[in-house]
């Protein structure tokens, strides 16, 4: 699935006009979910929200479980997609609310970058999602992440992460009340955003 979606991503990146790229939406309408809603976000989207189901899903969702054939796609459109990706990071309990928002969110001309933080089971999870600007509307692209508490706290360094996934954060790293800065290779620490998290 990754395989298929690198190389649709790929095709994406490489289109010269609109309409080679309404060609490629049309190819791989059946495997990925596109946004109907904005036509400036040229991103793919896997049908499923769990990494772990997307990365054994072959393009029509199926998959074999102790011998029985089971469809594992959980959406066909981008409406469906987004209000479960939404349910899964309410504002949390206990998470302090800065300028009306709970979450990171950059923009520069060429790149835009929003995190969001939520928990998986009794860890904490932080929803990344990178754009970048091509011809004539933004796609989403895989990046490196870092973050820092307060201006003066130590950088920490996140890996490579594709945009739409979460970034795993092991114990509980994040004090209370703790500002928490976070910013992309393509965004830049000048243009880092705030969000406060307690915990």
């Amino acid at each position: 699935m990754y395989r298929i979606h690198s190389e649709a991503l790929g095709q994406i990146l490489n289109a010269t006009c609109k309409e080679e790229y309404e060609s490629i939406k049309t190819a791989y309408q059946t495997d990925f979910i596109f946004n109907d809603k904005d036509s400036t976000d040229l991103s793919i989207y896997m049908p499923v929200l769990n990494v772990s189901k997307a990365i054994t899903l072959n393009p029509e969702g199926f998959v074999c479980i102790a011998g029985e054939r089971k469809n594992m796609k959980e959406f066909e459109n981008y409406d469906g997609y987004k209000k479960e990706l939404s349910l899964l990071y309410p504002v949390p309990l206990g998470v302090t609310i800065e300028n009306g928002i709970n979450r990171v969110h950059v923009k520069t001309k060429k790149r835009k970058f929003t995190a969001q933080i939520g928990m998986r089971g009794n860890q904490q999870a932080i929803r990344v999602n990178a754009s970048k600007k091509i011809l004539w509307g933004w796609v989403e692209y895989t990046t490196a992440y870092y973050w820092k508490y307060t201006p003066n706290g130590p950088v920490q360094f996140g890996k490579e992460v594709k945009s739409g996934h979460d970034i795993m954060i092991l114990g509980n790293p994040f004090p209370n009340g703790a500002k928490l800065y976070m910013w992309t290779r393509g965004t830049g620490e000048e243009n880092c955003g705030i969000m406060t998290v307690q915990l």
